[in-house]
């Protein structure tokens, strides 16, 4: 996240709300949630916002090590623990299941999760690659189980605010004849910014946060920058823009000693037909960024203006929106491309002060009241709305993951695989090499 641009007297509540003090009561009945993995960062995607949302709970804790799992789970307050993964799924008091392990894992074990009836909620990027994306929400579908990927920064207020700038109406100069509209669509038409030209996304994490060693620079993890940081970028670009992009290029450089795993990876995408056609985009992904503090900001260009966002995916920290737009001048049609006076309103957008971990956890667990509710009641109407979550959610992760794939092509390599096909390629190669 880029350092906040002013730090007002809410942050400290808004500090204090992300490290989950003072949650309200739990209503009950709660979804319960077990967790995959005794990780730092389900420390404060999961573990703290359910201190804070009232209709979802951490129930269990699993790792490789029974003693890390007591142990993490003494220290988080957790009821239980596991010694292993299939421990905490075979738990009937287990509703959902937080998979919050390495890339190439993630789809092994959100297909196990959802073969034992549980809900899942899986870290980014969803799976390894497009094809394992599919299987995995196949199996969901069949068992009417949310299965949902945790882009926990597009349930902020900040992301509903961007897509508003796109598709809201400019404002006429005075004496304008008529109402220029919003295009109701994907913010190519008539959003303030007038006509989408380009979107461009960074998300780059300084060296000195992942050593070398990490596993998401490790071929057999499905590792690479790619994967972890540009996950974000492609993600954030689908969400503002809409349609189906393809990517043009991509160019990656590699980690140290590796000819698999990117440590940086930039690219350009654009649409070709319907009603974005023309527009372009960017994004520049990167685990090994040579500035001191992490930069993750969004910026599009319309013929009518110019958004620009700091720090979209940790808004809770300090964001800023900045918004230049040129008025439609009188009797002018949106497009004609005259200008008339330009305006730059800054704004920073906080919603109710809680994190994008705690929105995420509020979604999923109303999602999966939801579905429980539609199979107990069968009516079509329930139904219905249970179908449309799982359609939504599995239209998303696909899709993310056909792009990333498309990214690792165009850069000259292969797609990333599943850690065990991984690792059994890998035993292949080392077994020729000594033949």
């Amino acid at each position: 996240m880029s350092p906040p641009a002013i730090l007002d007297l809410g942050q400290l509540q808004r500090v204090a709300n992300f490290l989950g003090f003072g949650g309200p009561p739990k209503s009950q009945p709660t979804v319960r949630v077990g967790m995959l993995g005794a990780s730092q960062v389900a420390t404060y995607a999961m573990i703290w916002p359910a201190r804070r949302v009232p209709t979802a709970e951490v129930v269990a804790v699993a790792a490789r090590d029974g003693d890390r799992a007591r142990e993490y789970a003494k220290q988080h307050g957790i009821p239980r623990s596991y010694g292993s993964y299939e421990a905490l799924l075979a738990d009937p008091d287990v509703d959902a299941v937080y998979v919050g392990l390495p890339n190439g894992l993630h789809g092994q074990w959100a297909r196990a999760a959802l073969k034992a009836g549980k809900h899942v909620l899986c870290e980014k990027p969803f799976t390894a690659n497009e094809e394992e994306a599919r299987e995995v929400h196949a199996l969901a579908r069949s068992r009417g189980l949310v299965c949902r990927e945790a882009f926990h920064y597009r349930e902020h207020p900040l992301m509903d605010h961007l897509r508003g700038l796109l598709l809201a109406a400019p404002s006429p100069s005075p004496g304008a004849a008529g109402t220029v509209h919003g295009n109701g669509g994907n913010g190519n038409g008539n959003g303030l910014l007038g006509r989408l030209q380009s979107v461009d996304v960074a998300v780059l994490i300084p060296k000195w946060v992942f050593g070398g060693a990490n596993i998401r620079f490790q071929e057999t993890l499905a590792g690479g920058a790619a994967m972890d940081a540009g996950c974000y970028c492609l993600h954030a670009i689908r969400s503002l823009v809409g349609g189906s992009p393809e990517v043009e290029s991509a160019t990656a450089v590699m980690a140290p000693k590796s000819q698999v795993v990117d440590a940086a990876m930039t690219g350009t995408l654009r649409w070709r037909d319907g009603g974005n056609a023309g527009v372009r985009a960017s994004f520049r992904a990167s685990l090994q960024h040579d500035g001191p503090f992490p930069v993750n900001t969004i910026d599009v260009r319309g013929d009518r203006g110019h958004l620009h966002c700091s720090n979209f995916i940790m808004p809770v920290f300090g964001n800023v929106v900045r918004l230049t737009t040129t008025a439609v001048p009188a009797g002018a049609e949106a497009g004609a491309g005259s200008s008339g006076k330009t305006t730059t309103t800054v704004t920073r957008v906080y919603g109710s002060g809680e994190s994008t971990y705690y929105y995420q956890l509020s979604r999923f667990a109303r999602d999966v009241g939801t579905v429980k509710e539609a199979t107990e009641r069968g009516d079509a109407g329930s139904l219905f709305a249970a179908s449309s979550i799982l359609s939504d959610d599995a239209t998303d992760s696909i899709a993310n993951m056909r792009l990333i794939d498309a990214v690792y092509v165009a850069a000259g390599l292969a797609p990333r695989l599943p850690s065990a096909k991984a690792v059994k390629l890998q035993q292949q190669v080392d077994k020729a090499a000594v033949q």
